[in-house]
């Protein structure tokens, strides 16, 4: 009798967890939904995000830039990260996206992060 019902808890464990991992996935990619400024031209930035990472057309990204601070003793490089716009997609394709720069100095290799106060 006891060995049916640890086959049953292990099981039900097993099946829980697996669960659990799907909605994170979602979750990684409503809330933690992270890339990278490609290019800029005109107005636009180009963004190594698409469709499969879950970007979707009308999404608003907070831009960042990471800036070299100099180095700590030891040699040591410090950084700080710098709010530098906010990108809305215009497109979107399975690994890339257009965005139109609506505030801000967006250049090639900053970072953009769902705002998820605007998604």
């Amino acid at each position: 009798m006891m060995k049916n019902g640890t086959v049953a808890g292990v099981l039900l464990v097993i099946w829980v967890t697996a669960m659990g991992c799907a909605t994170l996935e979602t979750a990684g990619h409503q809330y933690l939904m992270r890339g990278q400024v490609l290019e800029v031209k005109d107005g636009t930035a180009y963004l190594c995000l698409g469709s499969e990472e879950g970007a979707k057309v009308g999404q608003v990204f907070t831009v960042r830039r990471y800036v070299n601070m100099g180095y700590q003793k030891g040699g040591q490089p410090r950084y700080r990260i710098d709010r530098v716009g906010t990108v809305r997609i215009t497109e979107v394709e399975t690994h890339m996206a257009s965005a139109k720069i609506v505030t801000g100095d967006v250049k090639a290799n900053d970072i953009v992060e769902l705002d998820i106060s605007n998604p």
